[in-house]
């Protein structure tokens, strides 16, 4: 998978699926040998505020409660907390509660980044300050000293970092040229990442950096270093050989592991594509990948492919709808038209998809999306 310029250099934040912010940096392909591949996430970017936002903003919205005087407090209006969540989050499963050991201090592993996350992900449908008193809600009904003052300290850092990281993807989508469809450079995601490393150091604890993104940054180590010697002209084939067999070696368990799982699914989906050319019956299919993992694979698979014919009808139904949005203004180049057609876009995306989808729908239609 090459990458374009339109996929702009975006951090990603959040590991699990749901979210705007999280857990790691730039992933990186395996697949493609010549070029990189970054897994696209927004960042601290909502429609009501600049991002990103001053160092003194952020420091304000978490503590602003811990450091003003009760003077200051009651001329301050009351953050409320809206009683719902809001849409994308209604039906998900809650953030699991928070660790504390003997002596009362936080047990910093990913559980407070999936907190954080978790909140962070509704970005664009709540405003940032709704969010940080939810989170700070979340923090003092679990937690007491000194584990609040902990959360709390890591919780601004990681605001500062996420901010940051805004103004990083900020910097890098201004060098695109939206003219240029080559492949972004490897020496500009290198660039980019040692940039997020060092934001992540600014703000974070090592013990922080550790567990939230640990796990992720030895991928992108290894993925990284699989790029630049793939990239290296100056090595012949058996020469580029040697050094992916010396970087395996070096690699740790769970990521060779985790490649060879992504290899057996990228050559299973290789030869279902195939039997589905060949015109084989939904029971062959079923079949074949039976055959092919253990029955609770087979299982997730065929649910997860369930889903995906399930998204591709619904899309195949909007992008039929938006052509003929598109085309009725076509020829109507004034302002009141395009106005008038970004509301009609706009509708129908919320008649057909969640708040979630309508962010990756935008996306992959290539136009602005307007507030929602």
């Amino acid at each position: 998978m090459s990458l374009k310029p339109n996929a702009l250099l975006v951090v990603t934040i959040l590991s699990c699926g749901i979210a705007i912010v999280g857990g790691s940096a730039l992933f990186l392909s395996e697949g493609d040998a010549n070029s990189i591949a970054i897994e696209p996430a927004p960042t601290l970017e909502p429609h009501q505020e600049i991002y990103p936002l001053s160092t003194e903003k952020i420091n304000a919205l978490v503590n602003v409660t811990r450091d003003s005087s009760a003077q200051e407090l009651d001329s301050q209006p009351v953050q409320v907390i809206p009683l719902l969540l809001p849409s994308s989050l209604l039906g998900s499963t809650l953030p699991l509660t928070l660790d504390v050991n003997e002596s009362g201090e936080l047990i910093i592993n990913q559980k407070i980044q999936h907190l954080f996350d978790f909140y962070l992900s509704a970005m664009g449908e709540e405003s940032l300050d709704i969010i940080v008193t939810r989170i700070k809600h979340s923090l003092t009904s679990q937690l007491v000293e000194p584990a609040l003052t902990q959360g709390v300290e890591i919780l601004t850092g990681y605001l500062q970092y996420l901010n940051e990281v805004s103004a990083i993807k900020q910097q890098f989508e201004q060098d695109i040229d939206p003219n240029n469809t080559g492949e972004y450079a490897l020496e500009n995601v290198v660039q980019a990442r040692e940039m997020v490393l060092d934001a992540r150091a600014s703000y974070l604890d090592s013990d922080v950096i550790d567990a939230f993104f640990g796990q992720a940054d030895e991928y992108e180590d290894y993925m990284l270093s699989l790029a630049m010697i793939n990239k290296n002209n100056e090595l012949d084939t058996a020469e580029k050989q040697l050094a992916k067999e010396e970087l395996d070696a070096a690699a740790p368990e769970w990521l060779l592991a985790q490649q060879r799982n992504a290899n057996q699914l990228n050559t299973y989906r290789d030869q279902y594509k195939t039997l589905q050319e060949q015109g084989a019956s939904q029971t062959e299919l079923q079949d074949f990948t039976q055959q092919s993992f253990s029955p609770e694979v087979a299982d997730r698979l065929a649910k997860l492919d369930e889903k995906r014919q399930q998204w591709q009808v619904k899309l195949d139904e909007y992008r039929e709808q938006l052509a003929v949005i598109i085309s009725a203004t076509h020829n109507n180049d004034n302002d009141s038209a395009s106005e008038q057609q970004q509301r009609e876009i706009t509708q129908l995306r919320e008649v057909y998809f969640t708040p979630q989808e309508i962010k990756r729908v935008s996306a992959l239609d290539g136009i602005k999306p307007t507030a929602l």
